[in-house]
Order: C-alpha cells, then structure tokens, then sequence
C-alpha cells in the first residue's frame, strides 16, 4: 500500500490515477487536526477536491488500531448523505480500495471549520440549523431502509473507534461506571434503527460563508441515533464550559438543536431516543477528558474535575430527558 503522506509518492499517485497532469498547474496541501488518516488538499484544473487515506495506527498518544478497509464506508455513506441532502454534502469522485484512498468535491480552499468559528465564540444559528437538518433528515430517510441496513450492518469499525476509546477505555479510570455503562453500549452496539455518521461534530462541518459542507463519514453505520445526537451535544457542552462566559449562548444552540431534531423524528419513540441520548452524553464527556481522545482545548485540570463532576451529576440524578438536561446544564455553567 502507498502512503500518500509522502508528497513525492501521492503526486506519482495522482498522475497514474488522472488527477493531475504534468503540463498543468496544481496545488496541493496536507491538512491537519485529523487522527485516523491523512488528507490532502488539491486543486486542480479548476476543481478542488478532498483525498484522504485512512490509517491503521491512529495518530494519539495511546495505542489505537483500526481496520482502514473503513474508509469504503465513509465513500458509501458519503454518497448517501449527498443524495438525500446535496445541498449540504460533498459529491464522491472514486475510491481505491487497494489503497484505501478516498476521493470527493472539496469545499472552498477558503472556507473554515465550523469548529474554528465556535471556538472563536462566534455562534450562528443558522448554521446550527442547518448542521442539525442534515442530521434529521438523513436519519428519518435511512430509518427501517433494508438496503442500507445492510450495507452497514457491519459495526465493528464503530466498536474500534468509538465504543471501545470512549466508552470501554474510561472504565479503567471509572470502574463505578461500568453497570452504568453496559447496557449503553450493548444498546448502541445491538440496534438497526438508521444509518448513524459516528463522528457528527463541527471539525467536520466545513462553513462556506453560511454555506455548510457536511464531511467525515468512516464511523458510519446501521445502529442507533441517540449516538449521533449525543456526540453534537458533547461538543456544544464543553464548548460551553471552556468558555463559560458564553455559556448561556451555546446552551441557547444547544436547545436549538434538539428542539429541531426531536421536532422532526418520526421513525421511533420520542421519549425512548431522548432518554438513550441524554443517558449517552455523560459518558461522551468523560471521554473527551478521560478517554483515548481527548478534546486539546480542555488541558486544565480544574476544568477537567469540572467536566467530570457535571457528567457525574447527570448519572446521578437520573436525568433522562432533554429538558431536565437543559436544567442541569445551566444551573452548572450559567452564572
């Protein structure tokens, strides 16, 4: 297999595959901030495109294999995401999957991660909107869908790269967890509800002004939504307690959101996917600290206790509804 973190050999690569060509002019940057793969920018003949490989070892400091056959998944899903809601998704273009390079339409080179704009506390809630209407849509279109269903009915790539770095890891450093925990993950691991992305977060929503490119499928999977929900809420959540002078603002998009999907859910019970999110999320937020993969911004201990004591009280009380979350939240972190 190549590795097209090499230049030399990806732009060998790119000539043998048609991408480029010698007697034309091409730009090419690698990105970072990723973990499981390298992607490249390119731009080319007037077009840019995204290329990424994934990678077997991840690039974190704890040891973390996965199957990068996964990046198959993410072109499926990818396409499936871009037919059901194009205005927001990126088209594919191929797939090798000798070498599990993935290739698709790139947003602008000038456009920026939703992540950058709301670490800037910069909080548009048209983008929100927008971010959590693919979601919905694509979960209510794949919901009881005997196709997809199939076609992602492998879990494991979930297991390697979710369940067991969030979930089964922190249990090592919280075992008090662990009956709280069980039948969270066996829920998540034994459902066939709808085609789930697994790593809905805005690091991979790209922003064309208010423009929104949805990316990053590898997770992707037929399981249970909740995961989806929750992982989108982990991240507005500890937004909101890194900066907590903003608080208020992203526990404000944070109601948006969910009022939004729970509004339009129509392919389970409404109550049975509010309590399996809200019982999910605690977990997530003692992983981002905790867990294989911790969030880079939240590096001062105080501020990791917090985190832990605002999950710890979620499981504690019982909390199994959006509302009674929302509660919670802001009597902790609005001042």
């Amino acid at each position: 297999m190549i590795d097209i973190a090499d230049q030399q050999v990806f732009e060998a690569y790119l000539l043998e595959k048609g991408l480029i060509k010698k007697d034309e002019d091409y730009f090419i940057k690698y990105l970072s901030g990723g973990v499981s793969g390298t992607t490249a920018f390119v731009q080319v003949g007037g077009q840019d495109l995204i290329i990424k490989q994934a990678l077997a070892k991840l690039k974190v400091a704890e040891e973390w294999l996965c199957d990068p056959s996964r990046m198959e998944a993410e072109m499926k899903s990818n396409e499936i995401y871009h037919r059901l809601v194009p205005e927001n998704v990126p088209k594919v273009i191929s797939y090798d999957e000798e070498n599990y390079i993935f290739v698709r339409e790139a947003a602008p080179d000038s456009c920026r991660m939703w992540k950058s704009d709301l670490m800037t506390s910069q909080l548009d809630f048209e983008v929100s909107a927008k971010v959590m209407q693919t979601l919905a849509t694509v979960h209510n279109k794949c919901a009881g869908d005997e196709e997809v269903a199939k076609e992602f009915a492998d879990k494991e790539i979930f297991y390697e790269l979710r369940i067991s770095p969030y979930i089964e890891f922190i249990l090592n450093k919280h075992p008090n967890l662990t009956d709280y925990a069980k039948p969270i993950s066996d829920e998540l691991m034994n459902s066939n509800i709808t085609l789930v992305h697994g790593d809905y977060s805005p690091k991979n929503v790209v922003l064309d002004g208010r423009k929104v490119f949805v990316t990053d499928y590898e997770v992707a999977h037929y399981g249970h939504p909740a995961f989806d929900v929750a992982f989108l809420a982990n991240h507005l959540v500890l937004k909101a307690i890194h900066m907590m002078n903003f608080g208020d603002a992203f526990l404000a998009m944070l109601r948006q959101v969910l009022n939004l999907y729970f509004d339009q859910v129509d392919f389970m019970d409404k109550k049975e996917l509010e309590a399996s999110f809200v019982k999910l999320l605690p977990l997530l937020m003692i992983a981002r600290v905790d867990g294989k993969s911790p969030v880079e911004y939240i590096v001062d201990e105080e501020v990791k206790a917090f985190v832990r004591t605002v999950a710890y009280d979620l499981i504690n009380q019982n909390i199994t509804t959006q509302k009674d979350l929302l509660d919670l939240l802001t009597e902790h972190i609005v001042k």
